[in-house]
């Protein structure tokens, strides 16, 4: 039997989706992929990811924020136009939202003002929330992205009533940062980052945070896995990330589907939706 998988982190509304969204979806199908979440970044965004779960009811859900680096997006307007839309039965979550420390533009006050404010919105709807975090490279300073978030979400506990109060998207930073980020209740996003073979932390902590505790993801059109680097990447390349993944976590490729897709769906559904899979 075919494993069933989710992809919990996806942006397929990019454009560079835009000549064959339906056919790369269509293949994620096929390829057992049979859930993921569109993750909408900014308000121009965030309409286009409630039409594309409403094209595939069940199937794909979306989250709506505003990514640190759209801070300009952050107004009074388009803050309550979130609220309003997170009303939607498809909006499972708030995000992707947080801290990015690595070549952006918006200095690091404003980013934590945003976060605050989104988290208030997450707060008010009682959802999960979907983080980004991310360092500076290598002598782009000291500012601490994954410290700085969790010690502002250390206090405030979980939003929504789920097992899980959210997901650590693409998950890049120490075992430290990831241990603290499992006491508080959240999830690690693994990507395909952790087929490239430089990337041994990563996969220890997989091993360290073991499957319970995992969700794989594409963040497409980025990130492909090693098999595909250079390439457009899209949620097909699923089950390889969590071939991966398992034998990072030293489980078997099915365990790793079946729990994986427990996680995501746990913090993606609803009353509305059944949890239960083929």
């Amino acid at each position: 039997m075919q494993n069933v998988y989710f992809d919990s982190h996806a942006h397929l509304t990019d454009r560079a989706f835009d000549a064959d969204r339906a056919e790369v979806i269509s293949r994620a199908q096929s390829a057992g992929v049979k859930y993921l979440t569109e993750i909408a970044c900014s308000p121009d965004d965030w309409e286009n990811a409630l039409a594309l779960a409403t094209r595939y009811p069940g199937e794909i859900f979306c989250a709506l924020g505003i990514h640190p680096q759209e801070c300009q997006f952050g107004t009074a307007q388009n803050l309550a136009r979130l609220e309003s839309l997170l009303k939607s039965p498809l909006a499972r979550a708030v995000g992707e939202m947080g801290l990015d420390y690595a070549r952006n533009e918006h200095p690091r006050e404003a980013q934590l003002e945003l976060f605050h404010a989104l988290l208030e919105i997450a707060r008010r709807a009682k959802k999960p929330v979907v983080l980004h975090c991310r360092n500076p490279f290598p002598g782009g300073g000291e500012a601490d992205a994954y410290a700085d978030a969790i010690s502002i979400l250390k206090p405030l506990g979980a939003f929504s009533a789920g097992k899980f109060a959210g997901i650590f998207h693409c998950f890049s930073g120490t075992m430290e940062n990831a241990r603290a980020a499992l006491d508080m209740g959240y999830l690690l996003g693994i990507p395909g980052t952790v087929t490239y073979p430089k990337n041994s932390l990563l996969r220890n902590v997989c091993k360290m945070a073991g499957i319970k505790n995992l969700v794989v993801e594409t963040d497409c059109p980025y990130l492909p896995p090693q098999s595909a680097r250079g390439k457009r990447n899209d949620p097909s390349f699923i089950p390889e990330i969590c071939a991966a993944l398992a034998a990072s976590a030293g489980v078997c490729a099915e365990e790793a589907a079946r729990a994986t897709l427990d996680n995501a769906l746990s913090v993606y559904s609803s009353p509305r939706i059944d949890n239960k899979v083929d």
